[in-house]
């Protein structure tokens, strides 16, 4: 059976586009993986035949000329011939091309850096290169920088940064666990109080999402912005050319989340809720008219391992299938165990079609402390209602987390044309509070 025109259409693009960015792999990275004497020797049976021909234009191969073609190698991470992929890679990120370099990497302030990841072996073709990151902190902040990974997923030689490394680790697309953000600013502030000529390097993969997230942060922490907001638009329009920093909402959500923290100057306590039902209205649209969806949470850990600390996302329940019907105002889940949750909280929706695979259709993040809607105006051990008497005091109490469709993770980007969550779609929580931890 052969392909419809649309798919055939579809797959033409694919391969078009795949050609041009493998073009660009081929032309990059086949210097790396050849030896020594293959380096040279492809530099003159590489031109064409026209070229190769004419020996007055072309050498003979020498030792000398050989030692000069492993330097060319050694020496490739950062020659023009990368920097197509490399800008294929980095989007619409700012570049720093100043004085031979071509990196990954934005001055956000004058002392804080946001950057990809410094890769190498292979990956150090279409990435920044491990050893250009340390060329360029080397001659610009010598003895004066500082580097935060924020990658859970991989790590690399720290001592090429004689050591000066410290992680806050997170996966890629979510936000980082509420405790370490303030001791991840705190650790920069100490830093580049130090000395006025120390600078904080923050990465995580690509030096965007989770990056931005804990800038901001800090950004807020020291008091350079007021708001979320302002912090957020700031590391957007320094970071990025389409002014699309941090856009993940989950993410955005834990800025918030800390802005929120400060300006009401109040310490983070866990907080043990207990889910109710879950109401998505209006009901999603999906292909043949009626679904099935499932659910899963899971709650963030941390662990500690020395000096370090390790985040791990916990799977605390998984629900039964629902089957959903076309057309209906709301769907409701009660849960008959209402389930305790406590700190942060992930949950993930998916959809099983009668026929076909299941997949996940959104997620987010959120923190059961901030769902308080009577946050204390300064530190307590206790929450302030509005008869005066604290949280102690009160055994029960109904809270709802009302989520839009812009705040939840995938359908944001995923589902712009509104053609499986209305532009009106929301997810509803019901939640008991019966005491803080």
């Amino acid at each position: 059976m052969g392909l419809c025109f649309s798919c055939r259409k579809s797959k033409a693009r694919l391969r078009d586009k795949s050609t041009k960015i493998c073009c660009h792999i081929q032309s990059a990275v086949s210097p790396l993986h050849i030896t020594n004497e293959e380096a040279f020797t492809s530099h003159i049976n590489g031109y064409p035949a026209s070229l190769a021909q004419l020996p007055s234009t072309v050498p003979s191969a020498t030792p000398k000329a050989a030692a000069h073609g492993t330097r060319m190698s050694n020496s490739f991470s950062n020659m023009n011939i990368t920097n197509p992929i490399k800008g294929l890679v980095s989007k619409r990120r700012y570049r720093y091309k100043k004085d031979g370099f071509n990196l990954d990497l934005t001055y956000i302030t004058g002392n804080i850096i946001a950057m990809g990841y410094p890769a190498s072996s292979i990956e150090g073709v279409y990435r920044n290169h491990i050893d250009d990151v340390v060329k360029f902190l080397e001659s610009k902040h010598k003895d004066h920088y500082f580097i935060y990974n924020l990658c859970s997923e991989r790590s690399y030689d720290i001592s090429k940064f004689h050591n000066r490394v410290c992680t806050f680790p997170f996966d890629d697309h979510n936000p980082p666990k509420i405790e370490i953000i303030r001791p991840f600013c705190t650790n920069v502030q100490d830093w580049l109080s130090s000395d006025p000529r120390n600078v904080a390097v923050v990465h995580c993969k690509a030096g965007k999402g989770r990056t931005g997230t804990m800038i901001c942060c800090y950004l807020l922490h020291s008091g350079q912005f007021g708001t979320a907001e302002e912090a957020l638009n700031f590391y957007g329009k320094t970071r990025t050319q389409d002014r699309k920093g941090v856009t993940i909402p989950s993410q955005l959500r834990y800025v918030n989340y800390y802005a929120e923290l400060i300006q009401r100057n109040i310490e983070y306590n866990p907080v043990a809720l207990y889910i109710q039902q879950i109401i998505l209205e209006p009901v999603p649209c999906f292909t043949g008219g009626q679904g099935s969806i499932c659910f899963s949470i899971s709650q963030q850990t941390l662990t500690e391992n020395g000096d370090q600390s390790y985040q791990h996302c916990v799977k605390l329940f998984k629900s039964v299938m629902y089957e959903v019907k076309k057309n209906a105002p709301s769907f409701i889940i009660h849960l008959d165990c209402c389930m305790p949750i406590s700190g942060d909280i992930k949950l993930e929706f998916y959809n099983k079609p009668k026929l076909g695979r299941k997949e996940k259709i959104f997620q987010f993040w959120f923190n059961t402390f901030f769902v308080i809607d009577e946050l204390p105006q300064s530190n307590s051990n206790g929450f302030v209602h509005e008869n005066g008497n604290s949280a102690r005091d009160v055994h029960e109490k109904t809270l709802v987390l009302t989520l839009k469709k812009n705040e939840l993770d995938i359908i944001n980007k995923k589902d712009k044309q509104n053609k499986v969550f209305s532009s009106e779609f929301k997810v509803r929580f019901i939640f008991i509070l019966f005491h803080i931890l």
